[in-house]
């Protein structure tokens, strides 16, 4: 089954747009790109939540991707940030090749995966930044059917890169690195509210 796609705002789209024409303009954009752009949205999960036990419900989203280009042309990955509220969004960066096309590849594996093909799901990416962790997460749209997450960038080595892996298999995986980083940071943080009393 095709992943569907979640599609951004109007606002989100236009900033994106615009973001980019600015960056043609200023020649640091190839302005040869196709018109046609794919949208990613980007969920953050914070360390103490999976340090808890809870899953990818504690997720947040926090920017769009747009990726631009591939097969034969240069590929482009726009960042645009959408935080709630009554900013409005707008362009915050923008990444050439390599990186651009490689995650226009990976996109293209996690459509061709098995699962994929028998199930139906929504395509999102996670990150878990303060493990360099970055995953492709297909959100179930089919009840008894797991959500799927697809490493792109991983440090553990149990996580393979592009294999798929139910959700709470992947968080567990992550869990204990989570609760050791968790425990040290809480610790750095005692120790210099203990050194400012002083």
């Amino acid at each position: 089954m095709p992943l569907k796609r979640p599609r951004p705002s109007r606002a989100t789209t236009e900033a994106f747009r615009k973001g980019l024409s600015q960056m043609i303009a200023l020649d640091r954009a190839p302005a040869n790109l196709p018109r046609e752009a794919f949208p990613q949205r980007i969920y953050v999960l914070g360390l103490k939540a999976i340090a808890k036990g809870r899953g990818v419900e504690r997720a947040r989203p926090m920017v769009w991707e747009f990726l631009i280009g591939g097969r034969g042309t240069p590929g482009v990955l726009v960042c645009v940030g959408d935080p709630p509220g009554k900013k409005p969004p707008r362009m915050t960066s923008m990444t050439h090749d390599p990186i651009a096309s490689d995650a226009i590849r990976a996109t293209r594996k996690v459509e061709a995966l098995p699962q994929v093909q028998k199930h139906s799901y929504e395509l999102r990416r996670l990150r878990v930044s303060a493990l360099s962790i970055g995953a492709f997460w297909l959100k179930s749209l089919e009840k008894g059917v797991p959500d799927l997450a697809i490493p792109y960038h991983a440090i553990h080595a149990k996580l393979k890169r592009m294999q798929a892996y139910p959700m709470e298999e992947f968080l567990s995986v992550l869990r204990p690195i989570a609760e050791q980083r968790h425990e040290a940071e809480a610790k750095l943080r005692a120790k210099a509210k203990g050194g400012r009393s002083r």
